[in-house]
């Protein structure tokens, strides 16, 4: 995702934006039932020139779940390259999210955008509120990192539901089921084979930590802002699309200079489609120059972000990775890998 630094955020300060700490565990929202009242979204780009709307598919998507769905809005809002002014996403998210009868907030469509809410958003309210499930990925990093930092809450990283490959079309099913297990059922945990790329080897007693990230680019985004949350202690989960090698590199030596690699128990990439530059493997072989001193597992394979798996799991959750060694042939994974499960 390549985004300009023009639009970067003016409020150097926020009231009531930032905690100095980060809770232990990060509140989990409570599951959906059918008759629940749930809200679409969109807080960043609006279709630009894509001719097809996914928004019937996906509210009969979400009815056909048994959930009722305040009805989207009327007409595209359409401002520059986003969704409607700032103040307008701002309002639009935050009174879906502060209205007692929405159980859930689906993010719509990712693009660019959701940083510019930030400072618009009354943190306190937001914090008092209690938590729900917010679901989407890619350019709504920014808003879960803000949830994660303000109101101490996980959220859902999956699809969004008015993007082009979203799971309401055709041979999405695989998506549809994960997210739909990770909303209804309590005891859904997501599992996960991973492939080694580089860093410290994972053996012995499993990795702990609760799985934060999403997509680099914005990640990297809320480095130096009020938004940024703690990383230390955690398993780290980056994707993203269209990204040459060397802006991955770029952006990950960003993050170790600014310090935010450090503490981690581990980093999981997920899907990087569009990201592997015109030299086959040059991608793996970057990130393993990058990671070859680190004392932590760099591990790969999440099947989560761009591409055309894009399976739900709990942002913020609590995890474990474990060697593949001994693992059951159900997880997948292969010897000298690890299996990545939510707690």
């Amino acid at each position: 995702m390549r985004h300009s630094d023009k639009f970067a955020d003016r409020h150097a300060t926020h009231e009531g934006a930032a905690r100095s700490d980060r809770p232990a565990a990060l509140r989990r929202p409570p599951l959906l039932r059918p008759g629940d009242r749930v809200a679409m979204v969109w807080p960043g780009s609006h279709r630009g020139h894509s001719p097809t709307s996914q928004i019937p598919a996906a509210v009969r998507l979400l009815e056909s779940w048994g959930l009722a769905v305040e009805p989207p809005p009327a007409e595209e809002r359409r401002h520059l390259y986003f969704a409607g002014t700032d103040a307008e996403r701002a309002e639009e998210f935050q009174r879906a999210y502060l209205d007692e009868e929405v159980r859930a907030v689906f993010l719509a469509r990712g693009g660019y955008g959701a940083t510019r809410l930030l400072p618009l958003l009354d943190s306190a309210r937001i914090a008092a509120a209690p938590p729900k499930p917010v679901v989407g990925f890619s350019d709504v990093t920014a808003l879960f990192g803000y949830l994660h930092k303000v109101a101490a809450i996980q959220c859902i990283h999956g699809p969004c539901l008015d993007s082009p490959d979203a799971p309401a079309v055709l041979g999405r099913e695989e998506n549809v089921a994960a997210l739909r297990s990770l909303l209804f059922d309590e005891g859904y945990r997501p599992a996960f084979p991973l492939d080694s790329l580089s860093g410290g080897e994972l053996s012995g007693e499993p990795v702990r930590g609760p799985v934060l990230g999403g997509n680099l680019t914005l990640w990297v985004s809320l480095v130096g802002t009020p938004w940024q949350p703690e990383s230390a202690g955690a398993i780290l989960f980056l994707e993203d699309v269209n990204e040459a090698p060397y802006r991955v590199d770029r952006m990950l030596t960003q993050l170790r200079q600014a310090g935010q690699l450090e503490g981690l128990r581990a980093i999981v990439f997920g899907d990087l489609d569009g990201c592997q530059g015109s030299k086959p493997g040059l991608l793996e072989e970057v990130l393993r120059d990058l990671f070859r001193d680190a004392t932590f597992p760099v591990l790969g394979g999440l099947p989560a972000g761009h591409g055309e798996r894009n399976l739900a799991f709990p942002l913020g959750a609590q995890a474990e990775l474990t060697a593949a060694d001994g693992a059951t042939e159900a997880t997948g994974a292969e010897p000298g890998g690890a299996v990545l499960r939510f707690l």
